[in-house]
């Protein structure tokens, strides 16, 4: 028991320290020679550009032209990139105009109900659980991974950037984050859990009736 805990408080701080120390590697890559006198290119142009992975200096070179739209997005099937991008939002950059004193509250409170939600189903699930556990703990790094920039710096750091072109479909997909990465890694998780939980109850109520079946027959 005791180290089955311990694999998911290394997981938790593997997964929280990777997220964390990849937000400031893109952060000292990419801002190695940026002004802080005009960061609020960041606030300014966020809505428009911020789901087209351009990075401080294409944005800076973007709006000394007084280009403010989205540039066009050209792939060859799927492209990756890194980049540097102030998320003042939530996913897809929503709620990033609410001012900060409402916005910060609320993303506060909801990841507080959140975490102490995610601690308590933790607790309350037996050990034998251990894909939905696992699930929880990558629920929580990914988590408190965001909620650490957003009280630090009142913002999330995203770096990560897909963009394709497949069959004529063209997309850039909203820049995100290693924390982003473990939220959706546990909500697969739990969703495996789920089918595995309801086949498992299928397959416990159709012994039943099989054994009635040989019983009846012998």
């Amino acid at each position: 028991m005791k180290w089955a805990l311990f694999g998911y408080v290394l997981l938790f701080f593997g997964v929280w320290g990777v997220d964390q120390t990849s937000k400031w590697h893109s952060e000292m890559s990419y801002l190695a020679h940026w002004d802080p006198s005009v960061s609020e290119v960041y606030r300014a142009d966020h809505d428009r550009m911020w789901s087209a992975g351009v990075s401080p200096f294409q944005r800076e070179e973007r709006l000394a032209k007084g280009e403010t739209s989205v540039p066009e997005v050209t792939a060859n099937w799927v492209d990756f990139n890194t980049t540097y991008l102030r998320n003042h939002g939530a996913v897809w950059g929503i709620f990033s105009g609410m001012a900060d004193k409402y916005r910060l509250t609320l993303f506060y409170s909801v990841t507080v109900i959140a975490v102490l939600g995610a601690i308590w189903l933790f607790r309350t699930t037996p050990q034998t659980n251990k894909i939905y556990r696992t699930a929880l703990v990558f629920i929580l790094a990914g988590a408190l991974g965001n909620f650490t920039d957003r009280v630090l710096l009142t913002y999330v750091i995203d770096w990560v950037h897909f963009h394709w072109k497949i069959f004529g479909w063209e997309y850039s997909f909203p820049v995100f984050n290693v924390a982003d990465i473990s939220i959706d890694m546990g909500l697969a998780l739990v969703i495996v859990d789920l089918i595995r939980t309801e086949w498992r109850l299928k397959k416990s109520k159709a012994l039943p009736a099989e054994s009635q079946s040989l019983a009846a027959n012998s």
